[in-house]
C-alpha cells in the first residue's frame, strides 16, 4: 500500500500535488497488475517532482525520455522493479512536417496551434524542433497515426506528416546569444527587465498576468530573488538563463552574464 500522504507532503502547490497523485495512481497500476504505465510529457520540473517520488519506492523502476538526446519535455514510463530500462521501448514518436514554407514564416506556436486545433492536448506533444522548411515534433505514440492522418496544413500551407527514427533527426542549430547586463538587485522583474530588453513595470504585468516561470515553477512575485543557473522563461518569448555573477560595476551595480534561448 502506498503512502500517499508521506510521499507528497512536500508538496506544497495545488498542481504539484495534483502531479504527485497522478504519479500514484500509475505506480499503482504497475504494482497491481505489473504492467507499463506512462506519465504525459512533463517539463523539467513537473519531472523533479516525479522522479524524487519514484526514487523512495523500490518496488518500481522507471525511464525517463524525450526521443532524443537533450529533450527538455520527457514521459516517464514506469514498470516493475525487475524490469530494466534496456528492456522498455519509450512510448514516443518523431513525427517530421514538411510543406512549402519559403513565402511564410513559420514557428514554433504555428506547429504548436496546427496539431493542439486537431483536440490534441499540449501535454500530449513533447518538442518542437523548427528549421527552415520543416519542423520536428515529439508526441504521445499513441497519437502518432492520428496526427499523420489527420494534420494537413499550418499556418494555411499544406504539409505532408511522416515518422522519422531518432538517429534522424536534425537537431537546430544552436540559437542563443550571450548578454551582458547590469542590474540593481537579483529580484526576478529586474533580471528578467534585463534579459528580455523590457521595462521592469512591463515584466510586472507579464508575472501578474502568469506568463513568467523561474526553473519551470510559475513565479507570481516579482520581487522573488533569482540566482545563477536559475532559467527565466517568458511565454512567446524564450527563456533566458543567468550563466555568471561577474560582481560589482563602480556604481554598485551587479553585472551578470545571460544566455537568451529564442
Amino acid at each position: 500500500m502506498l503512502d500517499r500522504a508521506k510521499l507528497t507532503s512536500h508538496l506544497n502547490r495545488e498542481e504539484d500535488r495534483i502531479l504527485g497523485n497522478h504519479i500514484l495512481d500509475r505506480i499503482g497500476i504497475v504494482l497491481q497488475q505489473e504492467n507499463t504505465q506512462s506519465t504525459n510529457f512533463l517539463d523539467p520540473y513537473e519531472q523533479e517532482i516525479a522522479t524524487g517520488m519514484l526514487k523512495q519506492l523500490s518496488q518500481v523502476n522507471y525511464l525517463v525520455d524525450g526521443g532524443y538526446q537533450g529533450a527538455e519535455r520527457k514521459r516517464i514510463t514506469i514498470f516493475p522493479e525487475y524490469l530494466f530500462p534496456d528492456h522498455i521501448e519509450p512510448p514516443v514518436a518523431i513525427l517530421r512536417i514538411e510543406g512549402n514554407f519559403n513565402f511564410h514564416v513559420v514557428e514554433h506556436r504555428d506547429y504548436l496551434g496546427a496539431i493542439t486545433a486537431l483536440g490534441i492536448k499540449r501535454e500530449m506533444l513533447g518538442d518542437i524542433l523548427v528549421l527552415n522548411t520543416f519542423s520536428q515534433v515529439v508526441v504521445a505514440e499513441e497519437l502518432r497515426d492520428f496526427i499523420i492522418l489527420n494534420l494537413g496544413q499550418v499556418h494555411q500551407v499544406p504539409v505532408v506528416v511522416t515518422e522519422i527514427a531518432k538517429d534522424d533527426l536534425v537537431l537546430p542549430p544552436d540559437n542563443t546569444k550571450e548578454i551582458k547586463a547590469t542590474v540593481a538587485s537579483m529580484r526576478l522583474d529586474a533580471v528578467a527587465s534585463a534579459g528580455f530588453g523590457d521595462s521592469r513595470s512591463k515584466i510586472v504585468k507579464y508575472i501578474k498576468s502568469e506568463k513568467v516561470k523561474v526553473n519551470w515553477k510559475l513565479a507570481v512575485n516579482p520581487a522573488q530573488k533569482v540566482e545563477v543557473n536559475d532559467l527565466i522563461s517568458l511565454r512567446g518569448r524564450g527563456r533566458i538563463e543567468i550563466i555568471k555573477d561577474n560582481g560589482r560595476s563602480h556604481r554598485d551595480r551587479i553585472k551578470l552574464m545571460l544566455k537568451k534561448y529564442n
